[in-house]
């Protein structure tokens, strides 16, 4: 096997993708840094907020998410609007796939999420009422999502730093991501690979009903990386879409990192981790079996 021509094939594969990437990224940071509700979580309050905090959660931004968990721990808002967010919530996938030849499937991988997430979330606000009134919490957007925004100032040339060198970052971090799943996944099932295409389509078939809850697991790492793997390991025909929808479901962003940050309800946060495990590795399972007799 020629490790070089495998490297130069994965990396023509995904050079095409870092342009779309950078524009996606460019549009997110303006729609994060120009629209209210990057900043004011008032949306999130009010009988019908799993719609709205589902509906906003399929924008591919963090600071929803992060919003969410941080009224959830101040009991501001409900159980099932906060999983409302969380199922919803696709982080990098959406940079991913509207950059690569199956972008269509973004379709309904939104409206699956969405689905889920309204109904999920009313469920739980139907039988938790949440504690307290709004009180009227905003967020800079820059504490809101401080995981990716380091060294964003204001001043003359901030613009710079905030629509292009955070964008590039993103997109930069986004590729090498997808670059380094399309290399692995060469080197061990490529047309020369160690294993092979063929005996990599017989062990797929053999665990498709195990990708789920997999992906699912994977999907709860608290990072914009595992949204990234699952989605790089799709579009490289690795998993399933059922497969890439439990992954997707179950990562909420940086949004579990702020609860778990509270060690004094670490009971009350592992049920919330548990059930976007099932609630995940189920409707991926559930997926598989439906596309399974088509």
């Amino acid at each position: 096997m020629d490790i070089g021509h495998v490297f130069l094939h994965s990396l023509k594969d995904c050079v095409f993708m870092l342009p779309i990437m950078l524009i996606t990224y460019v549009i997110i940071e303006l729609i994060e840094r120009k629209t209210s509700f990057a900043t004011n979580g008032k949306f999130l309050s009010g009988k019908a907020s799993p719609v709205f905090g589902s509906l906003l959660g399929t924008i591919p931004q963090c600071g929803v998410s992060v919003m969410s968990a941080k009224l959830f721990d101040k009991g501001i808002i409900g159980l099932g609007t906060l999983f409302s967010v969380f199922i919803s919530t696709s982080d990098e996938a959406f940079s991913i796939l509207i950059a690569s030849e199956k972008r269509l499937d973004l379709i309904p991988l939104i409206v699956i999420k969405l689905v889920l997430a309204i109904a999920v979330g009313l469920f739980f606000n139907l039988i938790l009422s949440k504690k307290k009134n709004f009180e009227g919490e905003v967020f800079e957007h820059d504490s809101v999502c401080a995981h990716c925004h380091h060294g964003v100032e204001d001043g003359k040339y901030a613009w710079v730093k905030m629509y292009v060198l955070v964008p590039l970052f993103h997109a930069l971090q986004t590729f090498l991501y997808v670059f380094l799943v399309t290399f692995i996944f060469g080197i061990f099932f490529g047309e020369e690979g160690l294993i092979g295409e063929e005996k990599f389509a017989k062990y797929l078939l053999s665990v498709k009903y195990a990708e789920s809850f997999i992906t699912a697991l994977i999907g709860l790492i608290p990072n914009c990386a595992s949204s990234a793997i699952i989605t790089s390991a799709y579009v490289s025909g690795g998993i399933s879409f059922g497969s890439l929808v439990a992954g997707l479901i179950s990562n909420a962003g940086v949004g579990l990192a702020v609860l778990f940050k509270n060690t004094k309800e670490i009971k009350r946060n592992v049920f919330i981790l548990l059930t976007l495990y099932f609630v995940g590795s189920f409707s991926g399972l559930f997926i598989t079996l439906i596309t399974g007799l088509f």
